[in-house]
């Protein structure tokens, strides 16, 4: 009788715990297929940036997923259905995530030409000559005597590497005097945006507007806030303002199309290569009900330049390059790297 007795109490204080959670935290959301669907289709319907510039129509989206929605269906098959939802977007920045994997657009850039050969870039520019080639922090830089000009050639493979302003500062002393300098940005997928305007500010001559950035303040498809203006500003003691070169492809990305979008505001700045993947939108997210995780754009950059109507460019699909370049794959199997020689062509001629 006496065991009886202590159950019941234990199930008791069970009772009243429950009722003190549900006072102070709210009734917890169901974690089913449903719930997690729903609560995920909500939040880009009001908080994705790009809807309107995509002609996204999420409710037809809606009506094909939600129709896939199985009671009781396993993890995996849930995440795919999500994962193939998010991707309508075709957004580099709309992820799932979920403890057993990660969910990307891949058609991003698998469907363009790499335009990126490393070891050809390895072997026959910046270990052409050993002596003159550096590895300073996360940049490996060169000095090349090609085609009756001296060009510095650096490279960056990822904004998430941090670097020091000394660093800057012992790669822009060489350069300085030089006729020009190629950055390689090409499949530099992005990072710290953090690490994207020290470092275009040592290519800054004086500021500039780089771009205009708004983020999404309501759930209407076009409610912004008002547009915040972003400069690119001269940095550091060291600086190089004569002829720059920036080589992108597809897989330059996110914070690499950011700092694109810097370099492409200074008139003695010319991008080669390839558009790149875009990115521009700042992505954020949360929680799903059964504790996976994701983010999308909420944010948009807008261009100073005006298209033909007036209107700021949106480049959120990529930032294309003043002069058009591929990978040629016969010169590279010769040992050249077409992108490469078109920038050092610029860099002579000015054309």
């Amino acid at each position: 009788m006496r065991n009886l007795q202590k159950i019941g109490v234990y199930v008791l204080l069970a009772l009243l715990l429950q009722g003190c959670t549900d006072a102070f935290v709210g009734k917890q959301p169901e974690d089913n297929p449903r719930e997690v669907f729903e609560h995920l289709w909500g939040e880009v319907e009001r908080k994705y940036s790009f809807l309107d510039y995509k002609g996204l129509h999420w409710d037809s989206v809606y009506v094909r997923y939600s129709a896939q929605v199985q009671p009781g269906m396993d993890d995996i098959a849930l995440f795919r259905l999500l994962e193939g939802m998010m991707n309508e977007l075709r957004d580099g920045h709309a992820n799932l995530d979920a403890p057993f994997t990660f969910s990307n657009y891949y058609p991003l850039w698998l469907n363009s030409p790499e335009n990126f050969n490393s070891r050809l870039l390895l072997e026959r520019y910046l270990r052409r000559d050993p002596s003159r080639h550096f590895i300073t922090g996360p940049f490996s830089h060169t000095i090349l005597d090609t085609a009756g000009v001296r060009v510095g050639l650096v490279t960056y493979r990822s904004f998430q590497n941090g670097y020091s302003s000394n660093d800057l500062d012992f790669i822009l002393k060489r350069f300085q005097g030089l006729n020009g300098v190629i950055i390689d940005m090409r499949s530099n997928g992005g990072g710290a945006i953090n690490n994207v305007y020290p470092l275009a500010g040592r290519f800054a001559d004086v500021e500039r507007v780089s771009h205009y950035n708004r983020m999404k303040s309501g759930p209407g498809r076009n409610d912004f806030g008002p547009d915040q203006t972003i400069f690119v500003r001269p940095a550091g003691d060291k600086r190089f303002t004569g002829r720059v070169v920036l080589l992108t492809n597809r897989g330059t990305y996110s914070a690499g199309s950011l700092f694109a979008l810097q370099m492409r505001a200074l008139p003695h700045v010319r991008l080669v290569g390839d558009t790149t993947g875009g990115g521009l939108g700042i992505p954020n997210g949360g929680s799903l009900p059964n504790g996976w995780t994701y983010r999308f754009s909420v944010g948009q950059a807008l261009s100073p330049e005006l298209d033909a109507n007036g209107q700021r460019f949106n480049w959120e699909d990529g930032i294309p390059p003043h002069i058009r370049v591929d990978l040629d794959p016969v010169l590279a199997a010769q040992g050249f790297d077409s992108m490469v020689e078109r920038a050092i062509q610029y860099i002579a001629t000015g054309n």
